[in-house]
């Protein structure tokens, strides 16, 4: 008769498991009740910086934004495409439009500046197409 299973230690098809999890995620295997925990929130901001979730919640704001300063006319002919590192870029439809943008770049990013805190946009960029 085979000696009863000491209740503390984990079973084979545990052990096996870990064995393919720690390969798969390439660490190092060890004893299994050494794996570290962390909670959901201490990941959240990891996963939020890895994938840029961040920036694009920056971006909705811009576009929130966007109509209350620039107004009504440039907003249907303009939009905010993209932020990186801080820069604001715009996508415009006209040439026309484009240079009106650039002429008014000082007074549009001190009011999106205003609106979104000092330290969100460093410089914002005009693109034609």
């Amino acid at each position: 008769m085979a000696a009863p299973r000491d209740p503390r230690l984990p079973a084979f098809a545990d052990v096996r498991r870990h064995r393919l999890l720690t390969a798969w995620r390439g660490v190092e295997p060890g004893l299994l009740g050494d794996m570290p925990t962390q909670t959901v929130a201490d990941m959240v901001g990891k996963v939020v910086a890895q994938s840029g979730i961040n920036e694009r919640l920056k971006l909705e704001e811009v576009q929130n934004a966007w109509k209350e300063v620039v107004g009504d006319f440039l907003f249907g002919q303009s939009k905010p495409d993209t932020i990186q590192r801080g820069v604001l870029v715009v996508r415009v439809l006209q040439s026309a439009v484009h240079h009106a943008l650039i002429q008014e770049r000082p007074r549009i990013l001190k009011r999106l500046r205003e609106k979104l805190g000092q330290n969100f946009l460093k410089e914002v960029r005009f693109k034609h197409g």
